[in-house]
């Protein structure tokens, strides 16, 4: 049998014998929407559809952890300047650290030997019986005192001692600290010029000869002093009073002690107030005090 385009295609149904009913088959409009419902049941099969995938999300944290989130801008390659000035703010004053704890021990080291050595010089003076030494004024220049009983204008005396200091002791050594000894000399109670000590360092069994200078300057006598001064001119003896007050150490190899005050008083006459003027008589007296050990 021939079917027209323009007609609709039949269906048949039928059992076993051949008999049947012959139905209108679905449209092609119900074909099509069977294929569109289709289609939006199943997205995947549009032309249209496009995959997308999404980040996985990470499993959370165990119990007891925290997860801090920086940003990416904050997060920094390389350290910034401020932890280098840090670094050595630090290293600095750990070094200080070091050196101060290292100067301590060497102060406390120096202060321990110095003391063994102070103790080890006490006690060679102990067992050695130390003597102070011996002064005797071999020579006496006089200058400034020209007319000097007879003026009460002011003065300028000027004295020049040469002394003569032995060291009595066989194995320790006599040192007098620069600058800080003095040397004086009076007449009649007045003071007339003063001066330093000269510095010098005297060996066992060593005599040394000393050049002390002392000078005045607008010295006034009174009218009594310069009477007294008279007399002793006619008398050719004119007595002055020569003071020495000097610190010594002793020492002992290369130990030495502490400085101890040594004090000397010498009565010189001269027979005239002159730079060539001669020592009639003279005599020293030196007191030392080390513990009451040094003694005369």
């Amino acid at each position: 049998m021939q079917i027209d385009s323009d007609e609709q295609p039949m269906m048949m149904h039928g059992n076993g014998h051949g008999h049947g009913r012959v139905h209108p088959a679905s449209s092609s409009s119900d074909f099509s929407g069977e294929m569109n419902q289709s289609a939006v049941s199943d997205p995947s099969s549009s032309p249209l559809y496009s995959f997308h995938f999404e980040k996985p999300v990470p499993p959370p944290p165990p119990a007891g952890t925290y997860v801090v989130q920086v940003p990416k801008d904050k997060v920094f390659r390389v350290p910034p300047p401020e932890n280098a000035r840090l670094f050595d703010h630090y290293t600095r004053r750990a070094r200080r650290r070091r050196r101060g704890s290292c100067s301590c021990a060497c102060l406390l080291v120096g202060a321990a030997v110095a003391l063994a050595a102070a103790l080890a010089g006490v006690l060679a003076c102990l067992v050695l019986g130390p003597k102070p030494p011996a002064y005797a004024v071999q020579a006496l220049a006089v200058s400034g005192l020209v007319n000097a009983s007879s003026s009460p204008a002011a003065l300028s005396p000027g004295f020049d001692a040469t002394v003569r200091a032995d060291n009595r002791n066989g194995r320790l050594g006599v040192r007098y600290e620069g600058g800080r000894g003095r040397v004086s000399v009076s007449y009649g109670g007045a003071l007339l010029a003063d001066g330093a000590w000269p510095a010098l360092y005297q060996a066992p069994r060593n005599v040394t000869v000393v050049v002390a200078r002392a000078r005045g300057s607008g010295v006034r006598l009174s009218r009594s002093v310069r009477g007294q001064l008279a007399a002793a001119e006619r008398l050719r003896s004119v007595p002055f009073d020569m003071d020495v007050d000097v610190p010594v150490r002793l020492q002992l190899g290369v130990v030495r002690t502490w400085a101890v005050p040594l004090r000397a008083r010498c009565t010189v006459a001269v027979d005239r107030l002159a730079a060539d003027a001669r020592v009639v008589s003279n005599s020293c007296d030196v007191k030392v005090r080390l513990l009451s050990w040094w003694r005369n």
